[in-house]
């Protein structure tokens, strides 16, 4: 069985990261830009479908998927770059039937089995545009489309725990009507946790972690949102 110095270890390095990240999330909240510059903020919603990498599955993508939904505020802060903050839910499912590898562990009582998991998370990130991008550019002819990519870092919380996370995102954006925004991204997560599909590897000793940590949560979907900007800010027909 896992050691009580063990545990006491894992626990506290992921409070430290956790306290860290809350302090982050407070800081860009109550940031002047977000709070006072409303012409630039955007909010929406998403739906899409979440999977699971990991011991169970280390190759397949999207296998067994699940459904995944949530919100999101943006902030543009060019038309290149831009901040956004989302809250989401889903669930995770996977099977050891999937995988025929060897399954180490240093918990004897363990038993690989299926799961279906409910999965809470909330991130941070900056996006980069390739093209500019405005949804409140009112002329047609103008750039309505623009392809970006994501890096943040955020909180997730399953299996009665709270553990790390950091999204990586590719996606594409598309202005369907003066103020509305169409886009479909594909988010990779990295979340520092071997126990989303509740095996737990092999542990070296504190400081060392585990042997093939590999748990992964990825997220496919589209999502609408809506710019915020007062009447009076309009862009001129050309």
């Amino acid at each position: 069985m896992v050691s009580k110095s063990h545990r006491k270890y894992f626990y506290m390095k992921n409070r430290k990261v956790s306290i860290l990240l809350l302090l982050f999330f407070s800081t860009m909240l109550a940031s002047p830009p977000l709070a006072e510059a409303q012409d630039k903020m955007s909010v929406g919603g998403l739906v899409g479908a979440s999977s699971y990498t990991g011991d169970f599955n280390p190759n397949g993508l999207m296998r067994r998927p699940g459904a995944y939904m949530g919100g999101l505020i943006h902030y543009a802060m060019s038309e290149y770059y831009g901040l956004r903050i989302g809250l989401g839910a889903g669930n995770l499912r996977g099977s050891p039937a999937s995988y025929n590898g060897r399954l180490m562990s240093n918990v004897s009582y363990q038993k690989p089995t299926a799961f279906n998991q409910l999965f809470f998370d909330v991130e941070a990130r900056m996006e980069a545009g390739f093209l500019p991008y405005d949804p409140l550019e009112h002329n047609p002819k103008k750039q309505s489309f623009s392809p970006y990519f994501a890096l943040g870092m955020g909180l997730a919380y399953s299996r009665g725990a709270p553990f790390v996370q950091f999204p990586i995102a590719v996606g594409i954006r598309y202005r369907v009507a003066y103020r509305f925004t169409l886009g479909a991204e594909w988010t990779f997560r990295k979340t520092f946790n071997d126990k989303l599909d509740g095996w737990e590897n092999v542990r070296v000793s504190p400081g060392t972690g585990t042997l093939n940590n590999n748990d992964w949560i990825s997220y496919i979907g589209i999502y609408l949102t809506y710019q915020l900007s007062p009447k009076e800010c309009c862009h001129e027909l050309n």
